[in-house]
């Protein structure tokens, strides 16, 4: 697997969709945004503590129009998450399961290179290291982190210093950068109020943050193409069964604890052609299926030099997904095991939530009519509640009058189409 090169940014009525794309324009990850379901990642908040799991290092709480979100509490949070407190927290995690969505105490804004700690570093904590950077070089960059980002880094603010940061030959600017991000998207919120505290912006804002200036495809047939296409790897994505240009397959499969991905060389000859092709595709599709949590594969006996390659040749695939998948090692029964961080929606969830998704998809076919003459959109009788219900204001952006003629209810095969009249 090759790291995203492109992006593909698609704002439709309803439902906003960013892909990742490889340099052969293949979809890597798919992040979604939708009016009925909106994606808090990156967001900030005032949130009030509604209980608190000690034990568990976990508690709920609740943002100003009722969500519920669940915390993660760490040592530095014990003394402040108590019932009835408000609290800025970050949302870190989607749902996943009908689990609320995830996050962390604190204001932060992320990027590729720092973490940003907004009121709530004490002095000893203002400038820290990820962990993952190598320990030969943490001294080193302890005291030029200090050194360069003390004069421009305010009071109660904290840094943290990403992998990918180590490289940057101004820290200090870095961190100016980081502040006016934050200032940029800042909200206005009396002390001790629900509310939302900072915006973390669109999808290709928040890509942009993370992986860079990335390019984004505007060419308007490239762009539907690619919206066409991209249902087309969506449906494939929501089928278990994975086929490698090889004749070997995946199976990917998902219980509520674990997700498995099994290698089936279905009879292939050629072992070091189907490791070659498994280890590129097992990482896309943990990383387009959005995996998360305890990853176990399992693959075909091999002959040692054969297994050294590919769990190689793995690793380093693994090492595109934005998330950093742990590799944990091999189990006593021969599993490849691997954790993988809770991020953004997974696109089984997303794609789970029926009729919405069918409805909005009739909705991109009718934005991609040429023209402003009205259109008469074929649909089930649960596709025209939810237009005619909850998904009226996605409705409501199409920029063309709208018809809906419904399918019988006894009608097979139901989908969304579009009439010519």
């Amino acid at each position: 697997m090759t790291r995203a090169v492109k992006l593909f940014h698609e704002k439709a009525p309803g439902q906003d969709r960013l892909v990742f794309l490889g340099p052969d324009d293949e979809p890597l990850e798919i992040w979604f945004d939708a009016l009925h379901q909106p994606n808090l990642m990156g967001s900030v908040h005032q949130a009030r503590i509604d209980r608190v799991f000690s034990s568990q290092n976990r508690a709920m709480a609740s943002l100003k129009n009722g969500e519920v979100i669940s915390l993660r509490i760490r040592k530095n949070d014990r003394r402040l998450v108590i019932v009835g407190a408000i609290l800025p927290v970050t949302i870190v995690a989607a749902p996943r399961h009908g689990k609320p969505w995830q996050a962390l105490v604190g204001a932060r804004l992320v990027t590729d290179k720092m973490v940003l700690l907004v009121g709530e570093a004490d002095q000893a904590d203002a400038i820290q290291l990820s962990i993952r950077i190598n320990a030969n070089h943490r001294q080193h960059l302890v005291e030029r982190l200090t050194a360069e980002t003390a004069p421009v880094l305010p009071h109660g603010y904290g840094i943290i210093l990403r992998r990918n940061g180590v490289n940057l030959s101004d820290f200090g600017a870095a961190v100016t950068d980081l502040l006016k991000m934050w200032q940029a998207g800042r909200k206005t919120l009396a002390e001790g109020k629900l509310g939302l505290i900072f915006e973390a912006g669109d999808l290709l804002t928040r890509a942009r943050r993370l992986f860079g200036n990335l390019p984004v495809i505007n060419d308007p047939v490239m762009a539907n193409d690619l919206s066409i296409k991209l249902d087309d790897v969506v449906a494939e994505a929501m089928l278990a069964k994975c086929q490698l240009a090889c004749g070997g397959h995946l199976w990917c499969e998902q219980t509520h604890a674990i997700w498995s991905i099994d290698l089936d060389g279905n009879r292939v000859d050629d072992l070091d052609r189907l490791c070659s092709e498994a280890a590129n595709e097992i990482p896309r599709q943990i990383r387009l299926r959005g995996m998360s949590g305890p990853v176990l594969i399992d693959v075909p006996r091999l002959p040692r030099s054969l297994a050294k390659r590919f769990l190689t040749k793995l690793q380093d695939a693994l090492d595109d997904d934005p998330r950093r998948p742990h590799y944990l090692g091999v189990t006593r029964g021969g599993l490849i095991e691997l954790r993988v961080p809770h991020g953004e929606m997974a696109l089984d969830d997303v794609m789970r939530d029926q009729p919405a998704q069918d409805a909005l998809s009739g909705l991109r076919f009718a934005m991609q009519r040429p023209g402003f003459n009205a259109v008469t959109l074929a649909v089930s009788s649960a596709m025209s509640s939810w237009l005619e219900g909850i998904g009226k204001l996605a409705r409501d952006q199409l920029d063309k009058p709208l018809k809906l003629s419904v399918w019988p209810d006894e009608a097979k095969g139901q989908i969304v189409r579009i009439l010519d009249e």
